[in-house]
């Protein structure tokens, strides 16, 4: 059922960094902004950003996004004709942390960036997901000092923030998930520890958040089993809607959290994982997803576009950054929304 292919390379290797999906005048294009470069030290973060004319292809350099330096782990998505990129954190020469309450609004017709209100909260390494073309809703995550519950909601059209039904799990950062129709999904990440080093382990944790369509600031979470395999950290995640599926498929990631070098923080290096799983919200379970024959981690979101879902960037085996894009496809393409 499942085809994995290669996409189109970067025209830089770039991990941790916010991705997004559009169709503007008919034609799908992916979006990537800020992230890691291969030095992966402060120097190395990036305020590149790039765009992808699926049709054509070809990768073209878009403005950098606007600030001092680059940031890691910020989220995106689209609505209409403009990508909004959420948050992340800035890392100073001392290696000190801080993350940034920014909402820039790119706007793809007009090649520049508007500034958006502010995040109530700032977060990085959270989780995304658009609701009916208008709420853009982040989910838990780090916030410069520690993780937080927060849930908290984007309203595109009228430029302002609306506070959500925080999760009832454990505050985790680099977690994986996405939202479809009324449903939010998150599973995995890192969560913080009690005493002793490391400071951070994985969370086996799996949640699963019913939005109320007449009060979109209500959720009604619940925990869901873990899908099989390893729990995962910095996986690419996001709606997966064929013939067979309706939910949330989790590619790549990692099972030993790091901060942004591939080190785990218990001193050992982390490698990506090859499997992909999908939960199915309708039956509310877990299906197996297609193999990758190049596993990645160091994501920020699975994207779709042109009847595929596409992984971007990231880390590959051994901690290196990468160029490579993979797409996703079935054999009988199917509408997405």
């Amino acid at each position: 059922m499942w085809a994995v292919t290669d996409g189109p390379d970067l025209p830089r290797a770039v991990g941790n960094n916010a991705v997004a999906a559009a169709t503007l005048h008919g034609r799908p294009w992916l979006f990537t902004f800020l992230g890691l470069e291969p030095g992966k030290d402060h120097r190395a973060i990036t305020t590149q950003a790039f765009a992808l004319d699926v049709e054509r292809g070809h990768w073209e350099t878009l403005p950098a996004v606007p600030g001092r330096v680059g940031r890691l782990a910020a989220t995106a998505q689209a609505v209409g004709d403009r990508v909004y990129v959420f948050g992340g954190y800035e890392v100073a020469a001392d290696g000190r942390e801080t993350t940034s309450p920014a909402t820039d609004i790119y706007v793809v017709s007009e090649r520049r960036y508007m500034r958006g209100a502010d995040q109530p909260v700032p977060l990085d390494d959270a989780v995304s997901g658009v609701w009916r073309n208008r709420l853009i809703y982040l989910v838990s995550g780090w916030s410069t000092d520690r993780t937080v519950s927060t849930v908290q909601a984007y309203d595109a059209a009228a430029d302002r923030w609306v506070a959500a039904t925080p999760i009832p799990g454990t505050p985790v950062f680099g977690h994986a998930g996405g939202l479809i129709d009324d449903t939010i999904v998150y599973c995995g990440g890192a969560r913080m520890l009690d005493a002793g080093t490391p400071k951070y382990g994985i969370s086996h944790e799996c949640f699963r958040g019913d939005i109320n369509p007449s009060d979109p600031a209500s959720i009604a979470w619940r925990a869901i089993a873990t899908h099989p395999g390893a729990p995962r950290y910095r996986a690419a995640a996001g709606p997966v809607r064929t013939p067979d599926t309706t939910g949330i498929m989790f590619v790549g990631g990692t099972a030993n959290p790091y901060n942004y070098n591939g080190i785990g923080y218990d001193g050992r290096p982390a490698e990506p994982e090859a499997a992909t799983w999908m939960y199915d919200v309708r039956r509310d379970t877990w299906v197996a997803g297609p193999g990758l024959d190049l596993p990645t981690m160091d994501h920020r979101a699975l994207v779709h576009a042109a009847d595929a879902w596409w992984v971007v960037g990231g880390f590959t085996g051994r901690q290196a950054v990468t160029t490579h894009v993979t797409r996703l496809s079935t054999s009988t393409p199917s509408p997405h929304r």
